[in-house]
């Protein structure tokens, strides 16, 4: 049986974040992107995916909240970090709440020259390959000839697909997320799930 690890902190990934999101415009690049939930043709919440680059460090930061009316009404909050530092992960954490409880929660860092995935307390990965692309890259670029992506709330690698030019699906055992490009950035998402389909529209 997996064993729950012990609490622990990021010193090193705290700073350089508390350094990235402190730069001026001047020594640092950052890129934002709002998209509206769209379940039918109602808006039912909103997704924020934001990308710092300072030097050969890069931050990512992902915020969303959808609220899906069945029989019941679910909210869900998703929160994610990843930062790389010379286009390699170094660490992370997300969660996800469902009605403000803690559904999943995972953390990824680099312990020696391994990498430990933890989900919900408990080791779920261990692994020495070096993981150079994640699932926040996809809203920032093309995946091109890439096939899989590295998922921190799963725990494992990703398929991505090719569906057509400037068209990609990822598959989890969540569902499948299609994503549309313009221009190299993701404009549309489509999200499909047993219980509902809905989409991630870019505002303009």
């Amino acid at each position: 049986m997996k064993q729950p690890k012990s609490s622990w902190f990021y010193p090193l990934f705290l700073s350089v974040i508390l350094s990235l999101l402190g730069c001026t415009k001047q020594s640092a690049f950052s890129q934002r992107l709002e998209y509206d939930v769209i379940k039918g043709d109602k808006k039912v919440g909103f997704m924020m995916a934001e990308k710092v680059v300072k030097g050969d460090s890069i931050f990512y930061f992902i915020e969303s909240e959808t609220s899906i009316k069945m029989l019941l009404t679910f909210k869900v909050n998703y929160v994610l970090e990843e930062l790389y530092v010379g286009g390699v992960l170094v660490s992370g954490e997300a969660e996800s709440k469902l009605n403000g409880s803690s559904r999943t929660k995972s953390k990824v860092w680099k312990e020696g020259n391994e990498y430990v995935v933890e989900v919900n307390g408990y080791e779920e990965m261990r692994t020495s390959d070096p993981i150079t692309y994640s699932v926040p890259e996809l809203y920032f670029s093309e995946p091109g000839n890439k096939e899989t992506t590295f998922s921190q709330q799963f725990a494992e690698d990703l398929i991505i697909k090719k569906d057509e030019d400037h068209m990609f699906t990822l598959y989890s055992e969540d569902g499948r997320n299609t994503h549309t490009y313009e221009d190299g950035l993701c404009t549309h998402v489509k999200l499909n799930r047993t219980y509902a389909s809905f989409y991630f529209q870019l505002k303009q």
